[in-house]
Parts: C-alpha cells; sequence; structure tokens
C-alpha cells in the first residue's frame, strides 16, 4: 500500500472513531422562529404596499415603488439571514472586535463630507451605501458584550472594560449624529445582556443613575429633541406643531375599530400622517386591520420574543446563550419602542418597527441578526446508537 493510501486510511479511521466518541450532530433550525420570520415579512411588505402608495405614487409615478425597494432589501437580508444561519456563531467570538472596528469606521466616515450623507438633519448615511453603520452597532456590541462576559470574573476584568471602551465609543459617535434612539437602545442592550450574566444590578443601577442627569441635560439644551417631549406630552397645546405626529397617529388607530376599514383603505395615509411607510405604519396597520390586526401583529412579536429566549434557553454554551438573548431583547426592545411611539405611550424617537417598516438598513441587520439567532438554535442533539449499529 502506498504512503498516501495509509494516510487516507488513517484519516478515515480517526474520523469514524471521533465521531463514534461524539455521537453528536447538529439539529435544522427552529421551525418555529423560521415562520415567525415569515408571517413578519409577509406582513411588512403587505404593510408597506398599503402605506407608501400614495407616496410612491405622488413622487415617483409608481405605487408599488416602496415595496418592490422593500423586496429588494428583503432578499439581500434573507440571503445574508441563510449564510448567516449556517455560519458557526462560535466563530464571532474571535471576529467581534474586528466587526466593532470596522463599524467604527464607518460611522466615523459619516462625519466625513463627500463621504457621508445628511438626511433629515443627521449625518447617519454613507454615499453609494444602502445601510446604516448605526445599525451595524446592534449586532456589534452584542458579540462585543458576549465575548467578554463569557469567561469575565468582575465588572472591572480587562476584557470587559476594553470591550466596553469600544462599546462606548460607538454610542459617543451615533449620539452625536444625532440618533439618541440607536444609542439609548444599544445602552439597555448592554445593561440587559450584563444583567443575565450576573453583573452586580446595584453596580448597573448606579451607572444608569449616573448617566440620567447628562441625557437629561442633553435634551434640555436640544430645541428639536425637547419638542418631541413637549409634542408627546402635551400635543393639543400645538396641534399643527409638535403635536402632529402623534395627534394624526392617534386619528388613525382610533379610526380602525375593532376590524379596520380594510386593506388599502386608510384615509390618514393619505399626507395626513408622516412617515406613514416607517415610523407611523403601525397606525396605518391598525386604521386598516383594526384592534384585531395589531393584537395579531403584537401577538407575532411575543412570540418571537418567546421563542428567542427559549433558544437562548436551550443553548449550551454561554456566549450563545447571550447572543441569542441580546439578539431577541433588541430587536423586540425596538418594536416595543416602535409601537409604543404610534399609540403614545413614549415620545416620538424615529425607531422603525423591525421587519414590518420600510428601511433598507434596518431589514437588512434584522434578518442578518436573525440568521445568527437561527444558527444557535441548531443546538447539538446526542444520536443514540444501538449495539446492532455499532
Amino acid at each position: 500500500m502506498s504512503l498516501r493510501k495509509k494516510r487516507l486510511a488513517l484519516h478515515k479511521n480517526r474520523d469514524k472513531n471521533n465521531k463514534k466518541k461524539s455521537n453528536v450532530i447538529l439539529a435544522p433550525p427552529d421551525n418555529m422562529l423560521i415562520a415567525i420570520i415569515i408571517a413578519l415579512i409577509v406582513f411588512g411588505s403587505l404593510a408597506i404596499f398599503s402605506a407608501g402608495a400614495p407616496d410612491g405614487l405622488d413622487v415617483y409615478h409608481n405605487p408599488a415603488y416602496y415595496v418592490i425597494k422593500h423586496i429588494l432589501f428583503v432578499a439581500l437580508g434573507c440571503f445574508l439571514m441563510i449564510k448567516a444561519s449556517r455560519f458557526d456563531y462560535r466563530y464571532w467570538k474571535e471576529l467581534a472586535v474586528l466587526f466593532s472596528i470596522i463599524t467604527i469606521v464607518l460611522i466615523v466616515a459619516t462625519f466625513i463630507p463627500g463621504i457621508g450623507k445628511i438626511s433629515h438633519g443627521s449625518s447617519r448615511w454613507l454615499v453609494g451605501l444602502p445601510i446604516q453603520p448605526s445599525e451595524l452597532a446592534k449586532i456589534g456590541s452584542i458579540f462585543l458584550i458576549a465575548s467578554a462576559l463569557v469567561h469575565a470574573k468582575s465588572l472591572f476584568d480587562k476584557k470587559l472594560l476594553k470591550h466596553l471602551f469600544l462599546i462606548l465609543i460607538m454610542i459617543a459617535l451615533i449620539f452625536k449624529q444625532p440618533n439618541l434612539s440607536i444609542s439609548m437602545i444599544i445602552a439597555f442592550v448592554t445593561a440587559a445582556m450584563m444583567l443575565v450574566a450576573g453583573v452586580s444590578h446595584l453596580l448597573l443601577s448606579g451607572i444608569i443613575i449616573t448617566v440620567i442627569p447628562f441625557i437629561y441635560a442633553h435634551i434640555l439644551s436640544t430645541p428639536y429633541q425637547l419638542k418631541r417631549i413637549t409634542g408627546w406630552l402635551k400635543p393639543w397645546e400645538d396641534p399643527q406643531g409638535t403635536g402632529y405626529n402623534l395627534i394624526q397617529s392617534l386619528y388613525a388607530i382610533g379610526s380602525g375599530g375593532i376590524l379596520g376599514a380594510g386593506f388599502g383603505n386608510s384615509k390618514q395615509k393619505l399626507f395626513w400622517l408622516p412617515f406613514r411607510h416607517t415610523d407611523f405604519i403601525f397606525a396605518v396597520i391598525a386604521e386598516e386591520f383594526g384592534l384585531i390586526g395589531g393584537i395579531i401583529l403584537i401577538g407575532i412579536f411575543l412570540a418571537f420574543i418567546y421563542r428567542g429566549f427559549l433558544i437562548a434557553n436551550k443553548c449550551p454554551d454561554m456566549f450563545g446563550r447571550l447572543i441569542a438573548f441580546g439578539i431577541t431583547f433588541s430587536i423586540g426592545l425596538q418594536a416595543f419602542i416602535n409601537i409604543g411611539v404610534a399609540v403614545g405611550v413614549l415620545p416620538i424617537t424615529g425607531v422603525t418597527l423591525p421587519l414590518i417598516s420600510y428601511g433598507g438598513s434596518s431589514v437588512v441587520v434584522t434578518l442578518f441578526m436573525l440568521g445568527v439567532l437561527l444558527n444557535i438554535s441548531r443546538k447539538r442533539v446526542k444520536k443514540i446508537h444501538t449495539q446492532e449499529e455499532c
């Protein structure tokens, strides 16, 4: 027998022995989570087609303009989701720092004239790229904090402090754009992940209490953010100004009643309700599908949160559990904020409803995050061999 054949035989026997020792196979991705993702994509596409039709017809002479672009972003997002669902999530532990540094560089680039693009008074975009770097910071911060908390013995662990420093840089840069809502979401998700990992809640509470006065001072010194607060607390004092968005949203939700006006029959979307296919899309859904439709959509998000936390609980290692929790908490928190804004529970923030609102960055990054969650859901299952098989 030649030397090459001997080596091949040796490797073959070694692989066979390793399989007998481990007796472990990967399960397919969580079917319930896949069903929830499909339901959200379908729901979102229908909602954008209806809510975006007036703008599409008026500006682009095509009522399907926004839904066509949305479907293209969904296709790109699904491609990344499939790739991420097949990529072993444990490798993100080594790639977390690199991923975050690239994200920081991209965020910094948004401030450079000619590279960054200003939209609605904020420097959040890059010329020629359809994705906001601040959206990448959400998943980047989850990778960072999860990879640090796995072996951290205290809050003052060297690796944890290093990763927290990178997260603080991202938060500060996003805050500077300005994008208070995304920076707050990243901060809340980071704090929640540290809490479930066992970091002292008293220490975290102390840090949060220390930061609150600075946020309060910033809001007071920023006119447009202060107007958002006053418009939320007292919308009827300025119904044509600071309170206009919330009032129109409440009109839309109230007009829907129990069963709704029917798909495509919203009146508020006809140039009364602002940001109807993005920030206030839930109001259009509630007007067209009524209380029942709104409850169904909220129920789908609650089912997602339950499934995500279940996947986190069943994950065999701490790193995977933390990532699954972080992704679920981040998407769930964003959905709660968007719906809370539409019904008047929270001040206007400019946060999209995940997979429902129109917005390429949000859709693509959310689907990528869900791909990572699907990979984590492929929990390892032991395959029992009978005596006859051996």
